[in-house]
């Protein structure tokens, strides 16, 4: 298994150079430390997550770093012209010498999203699956002739040509439809933070029903915090987490109900990689043995940068090399 860092910029003091420069130094450690991946999301209108342009900030850290593959987690598809997503994932390629992993959704339940975007909400997935369709012929064909709903081009050839042949494609979703299609396509499937650990062996279920002979190339993401004892990470925990749940439940009622159950705080904190060292160790020898995920991506849940470059190198230099899961 795998192991990466997630990245949200965070910007608990709203000095947003600061955010980029914390992250950034995050991602050269992460790399330093061995991580395999480091992963930027997509986030619009937060001010405490300034990240709404992830394929740009992976071009960035493609410039800062070597080895370590990017990816983004994910580009907001119905948010973006498709041919542009695909010049730019072709850029960022390029530049990082072929280690972008192009990581797609439609989004979550963001009504703002939708309505400063002026896209319309019931669109939102049928867009996301067209767009997809262009980027992927966009990546890999030489010219392209396409016409859709909501896209269209005609003997288009995209410029530049990404280095890698093709360019791994993710797809983060909770929708056993578009698991069924990732498997088809022989995309790869994720899993956001707070994505209930049942619900993505369900998915991980349906993708090899749907597509027995395909990977999943399961990405799992999962917050981080680690402390002396289970009780004092779980009180840290809690305090980061509640005003997230708080926040997302009043959005979710609204906006998607069918999400509400998963921002209950205290299975969000059974989830979540929070606790001692050994109990962590422990937890992510569960995961790999139920799951089997091909890379574990953590968020460290502390706003304070000391304290995700502690549990950074913690679990690195301790953790990794005494779970199961590492070999």
């Amino acid at each position: 298994m795998r192991f990466g860092l997630f990245c949200t910029y965070e910007n608990p003091t709203l000095d947003f150079a600061s955010a980029y420069a914390d992250q950034s130094a995050l991602v050269r450690l992460a790399e330093d430390l061995g991580f395999e991946e480091a992963w930027v999301a997509e986030h619009h209108f937060n001010p405490g997550a300034a990240s709404p342009s992830c394929l740009t900030l992976l071009a960035h850290l493609a410039a800062l770093t070597q080895r370590i593959r990017l990816g983004s987690a994910a580009v907001l598809l119905p948010l973006h012209n498709p041919i542009t997503v695909a010049e730019d994932a072709a850029t960022v390629d390029i530049l990082s010498g072929g280690r972008l992993d192009l990581g797609v959704a439609k989004g979550g339940p963001f009504p703002l999203q939708y309505r400063h975007y002026g896209i319309d909400p019931e669109e939102a997935r049928e867009r996301s699956r067209e767009a997809l369709a262009l980027i992927r012929r966009l990546l890999s064909e030489p010219q392209v002739s396409f016409e859709g709903r909501y896209y269209k081009v005609d003997g288009l050839e995209l410029v530049p040509r990404p280095v890698q042949a093709p360019i791994p494609i993710h797809v983060a979703t909770s929708t056993p439809e578009t698991v069924e299609l990732a498997a088809a396509q022989g995309d790869a499937i994720m899993a956001a933070p707070p994505f209930p650990l049942m619900q993505a062996k369900e998915n991980i279920r349906l993708y090899r029903a749907a597509a027995p002979e395909a990977d999943p190339r399961f990405t799992l993401i999962r917050f981080l915090h680690l402390a002396p004892t289970r009780a004092a990470a779980l009180a840290e925990a809690s305090d980061w987490l509640r005003p997230f749940v708080e926040r997302m439940r009043k959005t979710t009622q609204v906006a998607q109900p069918g999400w509400t159950p998963w921002f209950d705080l205290d299975r969000l904190l059974a989830d979540s990689l929070i606790g001692t060292e050994a109990e962590v160790a422990h937890k992510i020898a569960g995961i790999q043995a139920d799951l089997a995920p091909r890379t574990l991506l953590l968020k460290p849940l502390s706003p304070d940068v000391a304290k995700r470059r502690a549990d950074l190198i913690a679990f690195a230099e301790r953790i990794r090399t005494r779970s199961p899961a590492a070999a």
